[in-house]
């Protein structure tokens, strides 16, 4: 196995553990996708934990032993996690979802967006005539954040600020079309390409705010020699690249240093209203400052875009839809 990859028993997750950078979570043994995974070079110093999880670890506790190590776990499983697992520890989520649809019942889609536990959701890549309207209808009436399979080929960068804010991730891998993992469980002739996928998890692994990562949606046996397999090896490995490289950034925190933040006011109309923006002098990234109820102050990622968008004087949907959302509007 390639020296940044080390096996650990569940039972051995201990202080030990801190050293990593995360931890790879697997349901069963996936000696194809470790094998593939091994050929890839870190292009930074990093070590990952390899554990293998038993029939009594549950995702809650394996979550918040993570949390105690800050060690984010990586899972990989064929199948769907139950949301009960996943949420049971929190007691509001932070989530982004890639997937291509939704039957309005049963997958993680419906239920985060129902969910009364949800505090903001964004779901990625979804393809509009695999989606119920009705959802649709309830996701903008929740205020949550949404980006279909059309508008995020149109910018990559647009995904980024959706995903920044959230503990908690999910990819689908029946979100690849069908040519790019023949051999997965896609049968779609629409899809997310394959660069796309791991240009996800890349902001995946750049969210400050990481906790925990989910990749499933691929068939339950897979072998080293199967595209899907040197696939998910391949988004494994752009999302540790990301997360090795992480700027913790957060304009709002007290600990932030004035010097790495730069804010600019834009005027909106005839002086009546101000947006503050606030730009890393480190990375780049955007904020937008909405003062909400009770003079809590809450920066919401955004993109340069908006801040573009207000100097022509116009309202950037992000600061609408949040001020809405922040003040109960």
């Amino acid at each position: 196995m390639a020296s940044f990859l080390y096996p650990i028993h569940p039972s051995a997750l201990s202080a030990e553990t801190a050293n990593y950078l995360a931890m790879i979570v697997l349901e069963q043994p996936e000696e194809g996708l470790l094998n593939q995974l091994s050929q890839l070079h870190p292009h930074n110093k990093y070590q990952i934990a390899v554990v293998q999880r038993s029939s009594s670890d549950t995702i809650e506790q394996i979550i918040s032993l993570a949390k105690e190590l800050k060690v984010p776990p990586i899972f990989v499983q064929p199948k769907e996690p139950y949301i009960n697992e996943v949420v049971s520890g929190y007691p509001s989520l932070f989530v982004s979802l890639i997937s291509p649809q939704s039957n309005n019942k049963d997958d993680l889609a419906a239920h985060f967006i129902d969910h009364p536990k949800t505090a903001n959701f964004s779901w990625i890549g979804y393809q509009s005539y695999l989606v119920p309207p009705e959802m649709l209808s309830k996701l903008q009436a929740r205020y949550f954040s949404s980006l279909r399979l059309g508008n995020f080929r149109e910018d990559y960068s647009a995904a980024e600020p959706l995903i920044r804010n959230n503990l908690l991730h999910f990819i689908d891998f029946s979100a690849l079309r069908n040519c790019d993992a023949p051999d997965g469980i896609g049968q779609g002739p629409n899809g997310l390409y394959a660069e796309e996928i791991c240009q996800l998890a890349h902001y995946m692994g750049a969210a400050s705010r990481l906790e925990a990562c989910f990749l499933y949606g691929y068939p339950k046996k897979i072998t080293h020699r199967q595209i899907i397999t040197s696939l998910i090896a391949q988004t494994l490995w752009h999302l540790f690249e990301s997360l090795s490289a992480l700027h913790y950034e957060d304009p709002g925190s007290k600990h932030s240093q004035n010097c790495l933040f730069t804010t600019k006011e834009v005027y909106i109309g005839d002086h009546d209203h101000i947006l503050y923006f606030v730009t890393s002098n480190q990375t780049g990234r955007w904020w937008i400052k909405i003062d909400g109820l009770e003079g809590i102050t809450h920066y919401i990622p955004c993109m340069y875009n908006d801040y573009s968008l207000a100097l022509q004087g116009e309202l950037p949907l992000v600061w609408l839809r949040h001020y809405q959302k922040i003040n109960g509007e």
